[in-house]
């Protein structure tokens, strides 16, 4: 009986120390192969951002969005009903027959008072101008001077008495038409635009330039004169700005 238990015990010692022993270590996962460390990106992975030195792209086109000038305003109506004094020589007498005709289209009523051969000082000195001032109380004054002084050699001595025609007109709106230009002169015409102030000037040569004269190569021509006419008109009602008790007030200058 001794020899039967022997290869029992040998069976279960063998057993318990097959337990007992410590388990294998589990095996490492090989790495992957280095092409599957460098395959490109799916498409569907978005792209890395610009870095900080990289150009940013140019903004789309746009279109332009300058509007277009605005037109000029219509010029307002010439004043119905309103009295306008021309003063001055012979100048004034060639523009003012046909402008009192243009005047008398618009429904105003035009005075011409000029004298041939006359200057500054006469009209500046004289008695003529604060009669008719008086007498005919204009809305509106046109002087038309300086056409035989233009060749005086010390034009600034016409200063004050611009100055004192001006201030004879009083609170009035008035324009100063230069003549236009016969021959060179000598600066006259800069002392009057200097001078004239609050009247306002008018450039003759500006509104009118190249007119045709007549043989003394000084006055204009009859049809020239006509085309003066309208286009003194067509300035004046372009400059009006009217205000209370004035229709014929005028843009500064």
């Amino acid at each position: 009986m001794e020899l039967g238990v022997l290869p029992v015990r040998i069976v279960i010692g063998g057993a318990l120390a097959s337990a007992c022993a410590p388990a294998a270590p589990a095996p490492t996962p090989a790495p992957p192969p280095a092409s599957a460390a460098l395959a490109p990106l799916p498409s569907s992975v978005p792209a890395p951002p610009l870095s900080a030195s990289s150009p940013a792209p140019p903004p789309p086109p746009t279109a332009s969005a300058t509007p277009a000038p605005a037109p000029a305003p219509d010029p307002l109506p010439i004043p119905e009903g309103t009295v306008v004094l021309h003063i001055g020589d012979s100048m004034a007498g060639a523009l003012g027959v046909a402008l009192n005709d243009e005047l008398k289209q618009h429904k105003v009523k035009g005075m011409l008072r000029f004298k041939t051969a006359s200057y500054i000082p006469g009209w500046a000195g004289g008695l003529e101008l604060p009669l008719h001032l008086s007498q005919l109380k204009p809305d509106l004054v046109l002087i038309t001077l300086g056409t035989n002084e233009v060749k005086m050699p010390e034009p600034a001595q016409r200063a004050p008495l611009v100055k004192k025609i001006v201030k004879l007109i009083g609170d009035r709106p008035c324009v100063w038409i230069a003549p236009p230009v016969w021959t060179a002169e000598k600066g006259l015409y800069q002392v009057i635009r200097e001078n004239v102030a609050p009247c306002r000037y008018m450039d003759t040569e500006v509104v009118y330039p190249d007119m045709p004269r007549l043989g003394d190569k000084i006055h204009p021509t009859i049809g020239a004169r006509k085309e003066w006419a309208k286009r003194v008109v067509a300035w004046l009602a372009k400059e009006r700005r009217p205000a209370p008790q004035k229709p014929w007030a005028l843009a500064p200058e």
